[in-house]
Formats: C-alpha cells, sequence, structure tokens
C-alpha cells in the first residue's frame, strides 16, 4: 500500500518517564515520493524511538548514501545515521566512517536476510516483527494524533482507537 499523501501531520504526545521527559507537539512528515505505508510507518517508528534525542527525518531518500534519520553536530558531522533498510556492505562502512554512530531499524525478515553478513559492533540495530508495522501502517492517516510512552524495552502508542505495545529488541547488526 503506497502513502497518497504529500504531507502527514502528527500532534504527538511522547511520554519517558525515565528521562523525565513529557512533551507536546506538532510535527508535519512528508513521506518519500512513491514510499510505502510499510516503509513511512518503519521510518516513523523509527523517529518515535529517537524522539528524544531530536532527530531530523531526511525529506529525500538516501538509496543507502543518506540516512532516514541523523543527528549532526555543530562542524555538521554525523553523530547518529539511522536507517529503516537494511544496508549492503560498501553502504554501511560509508555509513560508519561518516557517523560515530550507525542504528538500523529492521523487520524480522530483513534482519534474516542479512545473517550473513559479517557483524560489526558500531552499528545497532532494533528488529521489529511485520505484524508490529503491518499494525502501525493501518493506524496511518493524514492527520495523526498520537501519544507514545516510552520505556526501556517497550514503545506503546495510541491513536485513541487502539492501542499498539512494540517491544523494542535491540541487537548487534550483522
Amino acid at each position: 500500500m503506497m502513502m497518497n499523501t504529500k504531507v502527514v501531520r502528527l500532534d504527538l504526545n511522547y511520554n519517558c518517564e525515565a528521562l523525565k521527559l513529557f512533551q507536546q507537539h506538532r510535527h508535519y512528515i512528508a513521506p518519500y515520493q512513491q514510499e510505502s505505508a510499510e516503509h513511512f510507518a518503519r521510518r516513523l517508528l523509527a523517529y518515535l524511538i529517537l524522539y528524544d534525542l531530536h532527530p531530523t527525518l531526511n525529506q529525500h531518500p538516501g538509496f543507502g548514501k543518506l540516512p532516514d534519520l541523523y543527528l549532526r553536530d555543530d562542524q555538521q558531522h554525523f553523530t547518529l545515521w539511522a536507517v529503516v533498510d537494511p544496508l549492503p556492505d560498501k553502504s554501511l562502512r560509508r555509513a560508519l566512517h561518516q557517523a560515530d554512530q550507525v542504528v538500523l531499524f529492521l523487520t524480522e525478515q530483513q534482519v534474516r536476510i542479512n545473517d550473513g553478513q559479517a557483524a560489526n559492533a558500531n552499528a545497532d540495530c532494533y528488529m521489529f516483527s511485520d505484524a508490529d508495522i503491518m499494525a502501525l501502517s493501518l493506524m496511518l492517516k493524514t492527520h495523526m494524533k498520537l501519544s507514545v510512552w516510552r520505556e526501556a524495552e517497550q514503545l506503546s502508542l495510541t491513536d485513541g482507537t487502539q492501542v499498539l505495545d512494540i517491544l523494542l529488541q535491540r541487537r548487534i547488526y550483522h
């Protein structure tokens, strides 16, 4: 299913008790041109997981050359490089060279396909079930009102009609 909107308005209530972070913000997020709902859901989920760091969402697909989400320091050096698709070895080496930290947000199926690659201790990976990504993609609307509760190993999302509890499975990417 393709995203058939130019901009998603997200009214977000974000709560993280561990960090004593309770915020309300409105965000405007543009899907990539011809982006599927599942891919957009993974980008949104990655954004929500990294929300307390205030990442920037890339507005254009990077195809492995640019991150989907990133953080930069004052000298414009990447301190965080996050992508929602598996990276080929060359693109992973480029990301590791250009950024202090690389994080991948992948589905279980994508992780299984990429298990043959050499392990790299500098790249973290969050793994999500295909069912969680599908459930989040079904929650997508042009005007979303989400409440998010972040705990150490879990992210709970609600749009007022349904609740989605996502287990944050973190592992070393390989």
